[in-house]
């Protein structure tokens, strides 16, 4: 019986040190990105209860660490903690449902961002995978051997907590769930997982929007003594541009000497202006819809206001050519009334230097030049990683390489525009070259970029400086000058596409709009995602 107590006492003694032990190494490998964070930004303050949170997780899962359903969750539970924090250091904020979902469709390019700055992300990487085969692997041999009836309830318990985190996101709104700097990493990432999870990736792949907000169609009326058809049209859309590094609009290098060549010559007209959106996925689908509201499901659907729609009515051809792939977005952008469509899901690019398939597309257009057409030139180099998209013996700013990495990157920066200028303005000669017709060119960009503000790169998060394009105009018939075909030049992606059906023969008003208002939203083209209003009239003077 001694013997037994003994035996008995000495495997208690055993499982508490294991338990202690495991818990204060899961609290070590959780602390290390929160330490980081905190370090990095004074605003960061996380509320008690979050951090003793990650206490209770390490107790009941150092308590349960035998069982593999508890090891698996405790290595999600580090990979989305951590991938909040390199989120964080990515684009200085933390991800939201939106830029999960955003996650799904452009895999690619946050992939190839990401890894273009693992020197100053690849700590993270390093505490992710050692978390995750702590977790799996070495938890196992180190698990204490506690009776079932203790270790079981505490298995269910964090089998509990990972479940009610996403019973909430079922009927929850989704500002409950968007990023707060109050919260930890693993409360923001498991809030943006669950209601992306449960609510935005379900209705996107169904088609469902369960928050519709109702709105009165747009009134679009054919405009008197319209030109209409009696000249062409290109839209180009850019990626990625920061107007401050635009030549063309006073940017001390020389980044688009073409873009200011063909200025001068048609005697063009250029300004920043502020795009719908910081997301690709939902920038070009209101700005080809001539949308105001980014949650105005009904304007998608109708098509009235939609450019290519438009067009088609006057007798247009159309193209929409790009240098990038837009998978699943050719339904919202308008395909079936797009007579050619090329992005790289039907034309691969390269893998250096996309851009350099715009001319030879425009070349090979199927389209008759005798007649009008509306072209939409989709550009893809100033995308981060940038570097990638400079094409080897191309690079002026960008070499010799520098040791700041801000500074190269900058420089890696203004060689991708100089690339995007090239290649865009030899596909428009191109188009101008073969038109029989006057041709009208609108340029400006999806969203704009941070290039190195507080060190910091990339887009997709919900603020003017990342909103605001370059906008450029000419045409090769003076006829057709900014002044003449509107005393106003548009200020805005909506007075844009609302000026492009003008010359098209269409008037656009909107009734939903009382005041001066417009919006900036993010990555959920349905309108889900965070935004903010602004009023022209509170816009600095440059900007109006």
């Amino acid at each position: 019986m001694f013997k037994t107590s003994a035996q008995s006492s000495l495997t208690l003694r055993r499982n508490i040190i294991r338990t202690v032990g495991l818990t204060l190494a899961f609290l070590v490998l959780f602390s290390l990105s929160e330490a980081i964070i905190l370090l990095k930004d004074h605003v960061y303050q996380p509320k008690a209860g979050d951090i003793s949170l990650y206490l209770i997780i390490s107790l009941l899962a150092a308590v349960s660490a035998r069982f593999l359903l508890t090891r698996c969750l405790l290595a999600v539970t580090f990979i989305v903690q951590i991938s909040e924090a390199i989120y964080y250091q990515f684009y200085g904020q933390f991800y939201g449902p939106s830029e999960v979902w955003l996650a799904f469709v452009e895999t690619k390019d946050i992939a190839s961002g990401i890894t273009d700055s693992l020197g100053s992300l690849g700590v993270y990487f390093a505490i992710m995978v050692v978390a995750v085969v702590f977790a799996l692997v070495f938890t196992r041999r180190l698990a204490p051997q506690w009776n079932k009836w203790l270790a079981i309830p505490c298995l269910l318990a964090i089998v509990v907590m990972f479940v009610g985190q996403f019973y909430k996101a079922v009927n929850g709104q989704m500002y409950k769930f968007n990023p707060d700097l109050r919260h930890s990493l693993l409360r923001n990432g498991l809030s943006a997982m669950s209601f992306s999870a449960i609510r935005l990736i379900p209705e996107a792949m169904s088609g469902e929007n369960q928050s519709l907000t109702h709105y009165e169609p747009y009134n679009v009326t054919p405009v008197e003594g319209t030109h209409a058809g009696k000249y062409s049209i290109i839209l180009a859309i850019g990626e990625s541009l920061n107007p401050h590094h635009v030549s063309a609009l006073g940017y001390e290098r020389d980044t688009t000497p073409e873009l200011k060549a063909l200025m001068q010559q048609y005697h063009g007209t250029g300004r920043l202006i502020v795009s719908n959106a910081v997301s690709t996925r939902v920038a070009i689908p209101m700005l080809v819809n001539n949308l105001r509201e980014p949650d105005n499901y009904g304007a998608y659907k109708s098509k009235a206001t939609n450019i290519f729609a438009n067009a088609k009515k006057q007798g247009y051809q159309t193209a929409f050519i790009s240098a990038q792939g837009l998978e699943g977005l050719s339904n919202w952008i308008g395909i079936h009334n797009i007579d050619l469509w090329e992005d790289t899901q039907i034309r691969p690019a390269p893998e250096v230097g996309a851009d350099v398939v715009l001319t030879p597309s425009v070349d090979k257009a199927t389209l008759d030049w005798n007649k009008p057409f509306l072209m939409v030139l989709n550009s893809r180099a100033p995308h981060i990683p940038y570097e990638r998209n400079i094409p080897q013996g191309f690079a002026k700013f960008s070499t010799p390489r520098l040791s700041d990495d801000v500074a190269q990157k900058k420089n890696e920066y203004d060689d991708a525009v100089r690339l995007y200028d090239k290649e865009l303005a030899s596909a428009i000669r191109t188009a101008m070259a073969k038109s029989k017709l006057p041709v009208l060119v609108f340029i400006t960009s999806d969203h704009g970029e941070r290039v190195g503000d507080g060190g910091l790169f990339g887009h997709s998060i919900v603020e003017m400086p990342i909103a605001q394009v370059p906008f450029i105009y000419f045409s090769n018939d003076p006829t057709y000058s900014m002044s003449a075909i509107d005393p106003q030049v548009p200020l805005n992606h909506y007075q844009v596409a609302t000026l492009i059906n003008k010359m098209l023969g269409y008037s656009v008003s909107n009734p939903n709009q009382k005041d001066d208002s417009y919006f900036i939203t993010g990555g959920d083209i349905r309108g889900l995602s965070e935004r903010v209003t602004y009023h022209l009239n509170a816009l600095p003077e440059a900007e109006r």
